[in-house]
C-alpha cells in the first residue's frame, strides 16, 4: 500500500501553456472564480471584496493563476472524454506539469504571502471573519450546488459513491454539524497530536520544496518519467490505471535494459513520502479504522462489498508498483 505514495508524488512533477484563442475561456474561468469568491466573502471583509482580483489573480499570483487555468484547458484537450488514460498521454503531459512546477518555485511562496497578508487584514478588521466565510459558503452551497448533489445521489442510488454522498449530506448539513462531529470523535489529545504533526509536516514540506526547486528537480524528474512512461506504453499496456500485467512487464524491461534511473532528488521525496505514510498509519491507523467502521455500518451490504472490491484492487496495483520499486528504484 505504501507504493501508492509513489503515484501521488508523480503529480508534483513544462513554456507558456496558453494559446491564442484561450482568452474567452480564461475570462469565463476568472469571472466564475471572482463571482464565487465575492459570494463567499460577502460583507465579511470589504477590503478583500474590493480587491479580489488584485489579491488572487494579480501581481505575484498572476502567472500561477494564468498558467494553471491554461493547463486545465490543455488537459481537457489532451484527455477529453477518453474512458482511459495511457502512459503515452501522461508522458506527453509531463512537460506541462514540469512547467507549472518551475513556475511554482518562482511564485508560489510570494503568492501565498500576498493572499495571507490580505486574509490577516480581514481578520484584524473582523473578529468573525472565518466563521462568516463558512456561513457564506454554506449559503452558496444551498443556492448553487445542493440540487446538483441531490441529483447525483438520485442518479446513483445503490452505488458506493451515491451512498457515501447521501451519508455526507444527511450528517453534515451545516458547519455546526461538522463541529459536532469533531467534538464527538476528536478528543483534545488527538487534536493536539494532529496540530503538532501538521506543524512538523509543514516545515518538512517547505524544506523539501526548497530542495526541489534549488536542485532543478522538475526538469530532471520530467526527463526520467518521460523516458519511463514512453517505454511502458505499447503492447497490451493501454490503460495507466492498470499497472499490473503488461505495464509492469514493460517497466521491468525498461529498467533491465539500462533505462534512466530515478533522480536522487525525486527518490528523496519518494522516501520521505513513504516514511510519512508509515507514520500516519502507525499513529492514526486505529482511529481511522474506527471511523471507517462507523461509515461502514451506515452503508448497504452492496456498497460495503464494492468498497472491499475497490480496496482489494488498490492493494493489488500497489503491490505490483512496490515490486518494481523495490527491485529497480529504491
Amino acid at each position: 500500500m505504501r507504493a501508492v505514495v509513489f503515484v501521488a508524488i508523480l503529480g508534483l512533477v513544462a513554456g507558456n501553456l496558453c494559446r491564442s484563442g484561450d482568452e474567452p475561456i480564461l475570462d469565463e474561468y476568472k469571472q466564475m472564480g471572482q463571482t464565487v469568491g465575492n459570494m463567499i466573502i460577502g460583507s465579511s471583509c470589504k477590503y478583500l471584496s474590493k480587491n479580489f482580483e488584485k489579491v488572487f489573480l494579480g501581481k505575484q499570483c498572476k502567472a500561477l493563476t494564468q498558467q494553471g487555468l491554461c493547463y486545465l484547458i490543455r488537459s481537457a484537450e489532451r484527455y477529453g472524454d477518453s474512458p482511459t488514460v495511457t502512459y503515452d498521454q501522461l508522458a506527453g503531459d509531463l512537460p506541462n506539469i514540469s512547467h507549472l512546477g518551475e513556475l511554482s518555485c518562482k511564485h508560489a511562496v510570494k503568492c501565498y504571502k500576498q493572499i495571507a497578508k490580505a486574509v490577516k487584514k480581514c481578520m484584524r478588521s473582523n473578529d468573525n471573519f472565518i466563521e462568516e466565510l463558512f456561513g457564506n459558503a454554506q449559503i452558496l452551497y444551498r443556492v448553487k450546488a445542493q440540487d446538483i448533489v441531490n441529483e447525483f445521489i438520485a442518479n446513483h442510488q445503490n452505488t458506493l459513491f451515491g451512498e457515501l454522498a447521501n451519508l455526507a449530506v444527511a450528517n453534515f448539513r451545516s458547519i455546526n454539524d461538522v463541529k459536532a462531529f469533531f467534538a464527538e470523535y476528536v478528543d483534545r489529545d488527538l487534536e493536539a497530536q494532529v496540530s503538532s504533526d501538521a506543524q512538523v509536516a509543514a516545515r518538512e514540506v517547505q524544506k523539501l520544496a526548497h530542495q526541489w526547486c534549488k536542485s532543478g528537480c522538475s526538469q530532471d524528474s520530467t526527463d526520467f518519467l518521460q523516458e519511463l512512461f514512453g517505454n511502458m506504453h505499447g503492447g497490451q499496456c493501454v490503460d495507466a490505471a492498470q499497472f499490473c500485467g503488461a505495464c509492469q512487464e514493460n517497466a521491468n524491461r525498461h529498467f533491465k535494459s539500462g533505462g534512466q534511473q530515478i533522480p536522487c532528488c525525486l527518490d528523496d521525496i519518494l522516501q520521505k513520502g513513504i516514511a510519512a505514510y508509515d507514520y500516519v498509519s502507525a499513529a492514526y491507523g486505529a482511529r481511522i479504522d474506527e471511523w471507517v467502521g462507523l461509515v461502514s455500518q451506515e452503508l448497504s451490504d452492496e456498497a460495503n462489498a464494492k468498497a472491499a472490491e475497490f480496496a482489494a484492487e488498490v492493494n493489488r496495483q500497489s503491490a505490483c508498483i512496490a515490486d518494481v520499486s523495490k527491485e529497480f528504484i529504491t
